[in-house]
């Protein structure tokens, strides 16, 4: 890595351990967390040369970001992170933009209910009945690839697991970006890149579980904690993530139980990455590449 490009990182792990990581670690509420950090989000570039469109799915805030003058192939729906309880149309829309100039396909990403108003399962159905609003419309699955980062990338696979087992038709493809699949946290990583990672906590973890899990639903259940379910006759995936992350064990477990269960998956591990690095493209060149392997896989999906 050159010296500038390692004096970026350097900066920007600085700024995240101070502004995320930290707050993230002082026990304080879903509400006083989300007054803190979903603001910094909006610091992410946004292309204002895009065309956005407010819409609703199933009765769900969603928003449209797609280029005024091309027509897009490929549709890619994406769910958005922030341990189940943070995270909204504003936290990603700087991410979006950027799924959009990489892949050129169309995005549509949704305001689902979050934790701890709305457990387990209300973001899932919620999202189930967004994507099922969608073929009512006309969007053929043939047409649709299922993104998720973090939490978003936990329900983008509990999603494609529901419609597998509702005999719903499926994506074309499946994007996992530093997804956090366990909830268990029965991986190595989340103790040994604990200092690593500069941008997501245990404590955020356990904080999301908390909110997300009630006292009936089992942790291991396959919806809650998809990393243990039967992954059969499921779209092809990218899997991709960061070595520091904390959440680097729950990547390298899916890809080893979809070469199992005979699921074509690709594993991309970015030296030095913290998790949630993609949101950082303009200023690291691994978020760029991410990218372009995104842009990649959809082209490939598409045909």
């Amino acid at each position: 890595m050159p010296l500038s490009e390692k004096l970026k990182c350097y900066a920007l792990e600085t700024l995240l351990k101070t502004t995320v990581n930290l707050p993230s670690r002082q026990g304080l509420s879903a509400q006083t967390l989300r007054k803190l950090i979903t603001p910094a989000s909006k610091l992410l570039p946004i292309d204002t040369s895009l065309q956005f469109k407010s819409l609703t799915l199933a009765g769900l805030p969603c928003e449209e970001i797609k280029h005024p003058y091309e027509k897009p192939t490929q549709l890619i729906f994406h769910i958005h992170g922030g341990a189940f309880f943070l995270g909204g149309l504003e936290s990603h829309r700087g991410l979006m933009c950027d799924l959009v100039k990489y892949t050129k396909a169309q995005v549509i990403h949704i305001d689902y209910p979050l934790a701890p108003e709305k457990p387990f399962p209300y973001a899932l159905n919620a999202l189930f009945a967004a994507y099922v609003h969608m073929l009512q419309q006309g969007i053929q699955p043939k047409d649709i690839t299922l993104s998720g980062d973090s939490c978003g990338g936990n329900l983008a696979l509990a999603l494609c697991l529901k419609l597998r087992d509702e005999k719903m038709p499926l994506p074309s493809g499946l994007i996992l970006m530093s997804p956090w699949l366990d909830l268990s946290m029965s991986g190595e990583s989340i103790r040994l890149n604990e200092k690593q990672d500069a941008l997501l906590s245990p404590h955020a973890l356990h904080q999301g579980v908390e909110y997300y899990i009630t006292d009936d639903v089992s942790i291991d259940e396959s919806y809650v904690s998809p990393l243990f379910a039967n992954l059969h006759d499921l779209p092809e995936m990218l899997i991709q993530v960061g070595s520091k992350e904390i959440l680097l064990d729950d990547a390298k477990r899916l890809k080893e139980y979809a070469d199992k269960a005979g699921i074509k998956a690709t594993l991309s591990i970015f030296p030095e990455m913290w998790h949630n690095f993609h949101m950082f493209n303009h200023w690291i060149a691994a978020g760029k590449h991410a990218l372009l392997d995104i842009a990649r896989f959809i082209d490939y999906t598409d045909k």
